[in-house]
């Protein structure tokens, strides 16, 4: 579940409630049933923040002090540590001081740290984040990995959205604090692109009014034209008449391949804030 909006929108303090870090003014969160912030629904969920921090302590004894306080007998504690390590490839230095760690490795730490009693909700805020292109994908693997083979419920939120749209099932979209939009993904993205076509010309800002008097048109945030049309087989037919005798003028005449970057921009671009 991707959990999205501008700098300020409240995604952080959302996690922070979710998590019982703090406390809603109003209203209540619900986690699996339990008031989000008590005890039991604590129990129930795994948290990795956008900056971990750790003890002075060696990868493998915080992530066992970590499971002993969620009541994982001793013997369960270490083997999991054990397994989660070598799974997340940080068993060569699982006897190293985390607070050593680099920015990437306290990263996947962290998210191990979330796992170590096995929660049925892992909740992730800027997951990739500090790690290198390599540690990104290795990362959304295993995110993928824990969601579809594991059977876990992921709340994560990110900004790098190219990278969130390769996990995420649905999406919440925030802005100031209210929801302005949540849907599954697929039904998102045709809601988006349905009869939308991208045109590419020399001159945009020239033919822009041109393509308005066939449906509504655009110069998005790639600098291309966009236009959304009621019929699209009359359109492709009016369009061939607007580059009649100018043909060299159209460079490129495609269906939208919306993402989610492109749905974020629609919603949040162009100063619609």
């Amino acid at each position: 579940f991707g959990f999205l909006g501008p700098n300020g929108a409240g995604k952080t303090t959302t996690i922070k409630m979710l998590t019982g870090a703090i406390s809603p003014t109003r209203g209540e969160a619900r986690i699996l049933g339990e008031r989000a912030g008590t005890v039991e629904a604590k129990a129930r969920i795994g948290y990795s923040p956008e900056h971990p921090n750790f003890y002075s302590m060696s990868a493998r004894e915080f992530l066992i002090y970590n499971a002993r306080i969620c009541r994982v007998e001793r013997s369960e504690a270490e083997k999991r540590a054990d397994s989660l390590l070598e799974w997340m490839g940080l068993g060569g230095f699982r006897d190293r001081n985390a607070r050593n760690f680099s920015a990437g490795m306290r990263q996947k730490l962290g998210l191990l740290q979330a796992l170590i009693h096995d929660p049925e909700v892992l909740i992730l805020d800027e997951p990739t984040a500090n790690l290198d292109p390599l540690g990104r994908y290795d990362v959304l693997k295993k995110i993928r990995e824990l969601a579809k083979s594991r059977g876990k419920t992921i709340f994560v939120s990110s900004h790098i959205l190219d990278e969130l749209e390769k996990v995420v099932d649905h999406v919440t979209l925030i802005n100031r604090g209210k929801v302005v939009l949540q849907s599954d993904i697929r039904a998102l993205k045709k809601q988006f692109s349905e009869n939308t076509y991208i045109v590419e010309t020399k001159n945009n800002e020239a033919y822009l009014k041109k393509l308005s008097q066939l449906g509504s048109a655009r110069i998005n945030h790639q600098g291309k034209i966009e236009v959304q049309v009621s019929s699209p087989a009359e359109f492709r037919k009016k369009l061939i008449g607007v580059f009649r005798g100018r043909e060299s003028d159209l460079e490129g005449f495609y269906p939208l391949k919306i993402s989610l970057e492109n749905i974020f921009m629609k919603v949040f671009g162009d100063g619609n804030k």
